[in-house]
């Protein structure tokens, strides 16, 4: 079993990408999601989602015919994003535009060089300490040489959220590996911005201790059923607690 810092003993839950990220913005929202609170599905997640099982598809697979787009979209969507499609009532013509929106967007992934693929959508898992279980799904890996490199998909015009997750990668991945990646990097299918960062021991050390002080956090708001701190953005719009919370609301008035 890997070191990991110190954290208060107490209820035990999966530690993820998401959770870390939700935490950096905003602690409530992050106990919200620990009390089964999520945000409502939205069309914007599920083309997301689906453009995912695409990207995938492809780098596994290989090239996706035009002709055959739609049906294979509707093949993923029934393997894996059923529930999600239900959830949103999604009419054929919905479907229909979320596809070519899709599509769009795998004709720019297709440009993308994919020298040294060794596999996607990996989930890095680790237990570096009793009562702490890390979770991370990876959108791909490359093999650079005997460096490897980590890649994450976004697929809308922002990265403000690539580098926490990143650095959350990095750390399980060195955790369940025993090395760090050589590289990491987020690229935008939407815009082609790319953000590309080599992580460090100490870069790792750093993020380690954010998580470590996160999990002691939450898991002491638990046991005291109190509430944490609430950071008000322009994240408060997709918040699912934003209803209770009058800091949230006061941003979104001033930002709109």
């Amino acid at each position: 079993m890997s070191s990991f810092r110190r954290v208060s003993p107490g209820e035990e839950f999966p530690v993820s990408a998401t959770l870390f990220v939700t935490y950096l913005k905003c602690p409530q929202q992050a106990l919200g999601r620990l009390q089964g609170v999520y945000p409502p599905p939205t069309v914007q997640m599920f083309r997301g989602s689906l453009a995912h099982r695409v990207f995938a598809r492809h780098l596994v697979d290989g090239l996706i015919d035009p002709e055959d787009f739609t049906d294979v979209c509707r093949q993923e969507v029934g393997a894996h994003l059923g529930g999600s499609m239900a959830s949103l009532s999604l009419k054929p013509s919905e479907f229909r535009a979320i596809t070519a929106e899709v599509e769009q967007l795998y004709e720019r992934f297709k440009a993308l060089p994919t020298d040294g693929f060794m596999d996607a959508e990996v989930d890095v898992q680790s237990e570096p300490a009793q009562g702490i279980s890390l979770r991370g799904r990876v959108d791909a890996v490359y093999l650079d040489g005997d460096d490897t490199r980590i890649v994450d998909w976004k697929t809308g015009s922002y990265l403000d959220d690539a580098e926490p997750q990143l650095a959350f990668y990095a750390m399980a991945w060195k955790l369940a590996k025993g090395s760090l990646p050589a590289t990491l990097e987020a690229v935008s299918l939407k815009t082609g911005e790319r953000r590309v960062t080599r992580p460090t021991d100490a870069d790792t050390a750093l993020t380690e201790t954010l998580v470590a002080d996160m999990i002691t956090a939450l898991r002491v708001a638990i046991a005291d059923r109190s509430d944490m701190p609430r950071t008000a953005g322009p994240h408060c719009r997709w918040c699912p607690l934003l209803g209770e919370c009058g800091e949230g609301t006061a941003a979104l008035e001033i930002l709109d």
